[in-house]
């Protein structure tokens, strides 16, 4: 008969800086898990759909022929026109203009909203001698010339600017 040995058995030595790694390990696995699916969700569930996007209305562009009435005297050009009106109730000067401009190549005409509140208080009675922007006063609606910085031409009557800009 044979006698039995007694099975070896191996004793792992755990030190303190294996066990830290190894928690270390198991941590950053985990925060990268909570990361991965936490960009899922966000992405299926707070991504807008991109046709939506497509479809806007509401673009946003600049214009650069609407002007505030502090710019009236510094445009880049020697002789233009700025008509001051209230674009929101009357479009008819719109097609006027561009009629004007088609006829005119080499004129340009500025538009002065007076429907928004920075160009609320140049409102009032006309002073067709005005110099600079802070002694401008406009009624709705008013076409002026300016030539070399100096106003030529103030008309603040409907049909005198109809003519005006049908000539």
């Amino acid at each position: 008969m044979k006698k039995k040995e007694p099975k070896q058995t191996l004793i792992k030595q755990v030190n303190d800086a294996d066990d830290q790694i190894r928690k270390f390990v198991i941590i950053l696995t985990g925060v990268a898990v909570i990361c991965v699916l936490s960009y899922l969700f966000t992405a299926k569930f707070l991504v807008k759909d991109k046709t939506k996007d497509t479809d806007k209305k509401d673009e946003t562009s600049i214009s650069y022929d609407n002007i505030r009435v502090g710019n009236i005297f510094n445009r880049p050009y020697d002789s233009y026109y700025v008509l001051a009106t209230d674009l929101t109730k009357d479009t008819t000067y719109q097609s006027l203009v561009g009629t004007f401009t088609t006829n005119h190549s080499n004129t340009k005409v500025y538009f002065i909203d007076l429907s928004l509140s920075v160009n609320k208080e140049y409102i009032g009675k006309s002073n067709k001698n005005a110099t600079k922007a802070s002694e401008i006063k406009l009624s709705d609606p008013t076409l002026i010339k300016i030539k070399n910085g100096k106003i030529v031409s103030y008309l603040d009557n409907k049909n005198s600017i109809e003519n005006e800009l049908n000539s």
